[in-house]
C-alpha cells in the first residue's frame, strides 16, 4: 500500500473506501454509481489492491475524484 504523506495534514494517496467515504462525504453506493457510470475512471481515481485477480478491494485517489466531479458538476450545470 502506497502511504506517501506530503504534509502531516495530508492523507496517503490511495484509501480504502470506507475512508474515501469519509473523506468525500459519499455512501459506497454514490461512489460504485459514479464508476458504473464511467465518471470515475480506473488507475486514475480507483484501482484494485491485492493478489485477488482483478477482484480485490478498492482504493481511492481522493484529490482524483474531487476533481473529476467538480468538473462533472461544471460541465452539467447549463
Amino acid at each position: 500500500m502506497e502511504t506517501t504523506q506530503l504534509t502531516p495534514t495530508r492523507q496517503r494517496t490511495w484509501i480504502t473506501t470506507a475512508e474515501a467515504c469519509a473523506t468525500l462525504g459519499m455512501s459506497r453506493e454514490t461512489l460504485r454509481k459514479l464508476r458504473m457510470r464511467g465518471i470515475l475512471q480506473p488507475g486514475k481515481h480507483y484501482r484494485r489492491w491485492g493478489c485477488t485477480k482483478g477482484k480485490g478491494p478498492l482504493q481511492w485517489h481522493p484529490e482524483n475524484v474531487e476533481a473529476a466531479l467538480n468538473g462533472w458538476s461544471k460541465k452539467n450545470e447549463g
